[in-house]
């Protein structure tokens, strides 16, 4: 098969034909990403197309799934000490790394085990995560969420997590993963997973939702039914996110076979967005897992298939966000039906789980 970057739509670029989950470091100048699913990281600079390996032969832990970049330039890695089983590997037991700046230390744990992503402040060593009772037992049942902020400090003895705040809790079937931070950290932007057991998994769907760190107070951005809209990665402006969504599939598709593509949703309310990568019509590719250059110039994804397991990746592509935002279709922006609805914590009860914060 063709791959699918290799006669890229206009102002798309192709990185690599291998790869997954990209993030730009703080200069703009390198992409860090995984070289493969429980992989080793790497990292590519931008203008030579160089790629280095970044963990091969660096300590006994070769099994992530993402990578970061802290504000001081070092890496936050996620992934589990050592891979057993795929499922149990990726959400039971992945736990968060702290790697140096200059790759030149093997990753050190910081002891806490998390349900997939995290995100990370641009101002300060401060990343959000959430936890399950799948992760750590002491938070309850199986089926519980908590979505913490915590610093990272570093003593003499390394990295290590410092103090810590619960902001956000769920469950019975809704799985929050915070994504990141905007309005100088005072916010965390999450993708809240509807997977009710009540409820046909091809109604399942992922909403984007706001929470203050300060007062708990929710928003809702956007929340369309059997869609699956997730937030991956925010604007420089702070005022738009990426949104992967599942819209393009047609009525009556499955759940777990829907298509990707990335938009640039206003974070206002409404659920305005607009199209950034139109794959739904090269069947079978997706556009996910995105990240925006600090200087918003540039959008790097990744690409894979639709039967790939989520976060597979199948290489690493770029959007020229300058001389997209010159085109008519940048200007196509839409609403969907039914958004406008901006929804508080004290509303959360309409919505059949309980929203909590301390």
């Amino acid at each position: 098969m063709e791959h699918v970057l290799d006669r890229p739509p206009p102002f798309h670029h192709k990185l690599t034909d291998f790869g997954e989950r990209p993030y730009w470091s703080p200069d703009g100048k390198r992409i860090a990403f995984i070289e493969s699913n429980f992989g080793d990281v790497a990292e590519i600079d931008v203008e030579t197309r160089q790629i280095r390996n970044l963990t091969r032969g660096l300590g006994d832990h070769h099994s992530f799934l993402r990578v970061l970049f802290l504000s001081n330039g070092d890496y936050l890695l996620i992934g589990p000490a050592e891979f057993r089983e795929q499922k149990l590997s990726r959400h039971v037991e992945s736990e968060l790394w702290v790697m140096d700046g200059a790759a030149k230390r093997p990753p050190v744990p910081l002891g806490r085990r998390i349900y997939e992503g995290a995100g990370v402040s641009t101002i300060a060593p401060r990343i959000t995560y959430a936890v399950t009772g799948r992760n750590d037992p002491a938070i309850g049942p199986a089926d519980r969420y908590e979505c913490h902020v915590t610093e990272i400090e570093y003593t003499a003895n390394g990295p290590q997590l410092g103090a810590d705040r619960v902001i956000y809790r769920a469950e019975g079937g809704y799985e929050p993963e915070p994504q990141d931070f905007r309005h100088g950290d005072r916010e965390v932007l999450l993708a809240e997973y509807a997977f009710l057991p009540t409820v046909p998994t091809d109604d399942w769907k992922c909403v984007v939702k706001g929470v203050e760190i300060a007062t708990g107070r929710v928003t809702t951005y956007i929340d369309e039914d059997r869609v699956h809209n997730e937030c991956e990665g925010i604007f420089p402006d702070g005022e738009h996110c990426c949104l992967e969504s599942s819209v393009d599939m047609p009525t009556g598709g499955r759940f777990t076979m829907k298509t990707r593509d990335l938009w640039k949703m206003k974070l206002d309310g409404t659920g305005r967005r607009v199209r950034m990568t139109r794959f739904h019509d090269r069947h079978p590719w997706l556009a996910t897992n995105s990240n925006v250059s600090p200087d918003g110039r540039w959008l790097a994804f990744m690409v894979n298939l639709i039967a790939d397991p989520p976060g597979y990746g199948r290489g690493l592509g770029l959007l020229d966000l300058k001389a997209w935002g010159q085109t008519p279709e940048a200007q196509a922006w839409e609403t969907p039906g039914g958004q406008g609805r901006r929804r508080t914590d004290a509303q959360r009860g309409t919505e059949g789980h309980e929203c909590e914060y301390s």
